[in-house]
């Protein structure tokens, strides 16, 4: 009979945690974050080059500074569509050290790309973001895709 308590206990802790780890977001964009997704797709570089640093510098001056070739690889925005502030998961906290970021679904001509911004520092200051190619919801994908680490 405890066996079989026990076996129930597992069950429902393996169901809570795999609800727990599923994906989350909630509407509403910091205003922060949807002004440097702006500069990012604008290519502000005079403007916005300033306003990151860590390892979102290195990341932003790429789309900052835009050539032709990236411009005949993606086409031009067609849409940009806030998916909601993620919570902290598994996604989050291996590739933006578990910081909770604004995300944004950008359509391309030739291509769908995710933003992940996390709201600055008290510096004012982006230092955390990634972008990767697909829509929002292929986090799973992604993170398959790059393997362990």
């Amino acid at each position: 009979m405890k066996i079989f308590a026990s076996f129930g206990i597992a069950v429902a802790v393996i169901g809570l945690s795999s609800a727990a780890s599923a994906q989350t977001r909630v509407k509403g964009p910091h205003a922060e974050t949807a002004a440097i997704l702006d500069c990012l797709l604008q290519h502000q570089h005079d403007l916005c080059s300033g306003r990151f640093s860590g390892g979102a510098r290195p990341l932003a001056q790429n789309w900052l500074f835009w050539g032709p070739d990236k411009e005949f690889k993606l086409g031009p925005v067609l849409s940009t569509d806030f998916a909601g502030t993620q919570a902290v998961n598994a996604y989050l906290t291996r590739f933006l050290s578990g910081r909770a970021a604004d995300v944004y679904d950008v359509k391309f001509k030739h291509q769908e790309m995710t933003f992940y911004i996390v709201p600055p520092d008290a510096d004012g200051k982006i230092q955390f973001m990634r972008i990767r190619d697909g829509a929002p919801d292929e986090e799973r994908a992604d993170q398959f895709a790059r393997g362990p680490g």
